[in-house]
This record gives C-alpha cells, structure tokens and sequence, in this order.
C-alpha cells in the first residue's frame, strides 16, 4: 500500500506531536542531540533485524549517550494511539508487538516502520541540547 500525500502529513503532524509532548522535549529543546541518531537508527534496526528484536533492544536496552532508547517507544505509541484513535503507551505497543502474529505482525511492521521514518524526519526539525 503506497503512503499517500496526506498521510505522509498525518505522520508528519503526529511525530511533531508526539515529540513536543514528550519527556525527551523540554519546552525549547531536545534534551540530547543523540536522540536524532538513535531515532534513525531504530527504522534501521527494523529493517536489519525484524521489528520484534528492534522493539526489544530499544524498550529493554539501556540507555546510552544522554538517550533513554525506551523514550523512542513511546514517542511510536504516542503516534500509534493518534493514528488508531487509541490510547496506548509504550509498554503496550512493545506488548501488542512481541505478541503479534501473522497478518497483525505484518500491519505492525508496516505502520511502525512508518512512524519511525516520519520521527526520524520531524526530529531534525527541532533544536537539541549539546552531549557532554
């Protein structure tokens, strides 16, 4: 299913969102630059590994250079909830995902590979707190 102009601006506007409203957001700035590269590197660790081993090194991984890899996942709930008019925070979505199987796994992969790519864009729009 190809990803049209308007929800591309739909995940565009819920990335936005889901980043201003956040933890990793502090009202002016995000908290740590390196929050751009590990919110890039989680669609590519999708596509590397699957998305139920991405889901699990990022929710259970440790945080690591000013980044709580678990914030990642709840900004991915946050724009999962908008899109599906659901509420869900990121224990739940790591939850819905581990468990998914078949054609659920496979919608699951498709929305949140989505998600991942507008967060990765939308957060190079914001200004980041220097590491160190």
């Amino acid at each position: 299913m190809a990803t049209t102009k308007k929800r591309k601006s739909d995940l565009m506007q819920w990335a936005d969102e889901a980043i201003r409203n956040s933890q990793i957001y502090d009202g002016e700035k995000i908290k740590s630059e390196s929050y751009n590269g590990q919110t890039a590197a989680f669609a590519v660790s999708v596509a590397l590994s699957g998305l139920k081993p991405a889901m699990a090194l990022y929710y259970n991984g440790s945080s690591s250079a000013g980044v709580d890899k678990k914030e990642i996942i709840n900004l991915l709930a946050a724009m999962y909830s908008m899109d599906k008019k659901s509420q869900m925070n990121g224990k739940q979505l790591y939850e819905k995902v581990i468990n998914a199987k078949g054609e659920e796994e496979k919608n699951l992969r498709r929305d949140i590979t989505e998600y991942a790519i507008a967060l990765k864009l939308t957060i190079r729009t914001f200004e980041f707190k220097k590491n160190g």
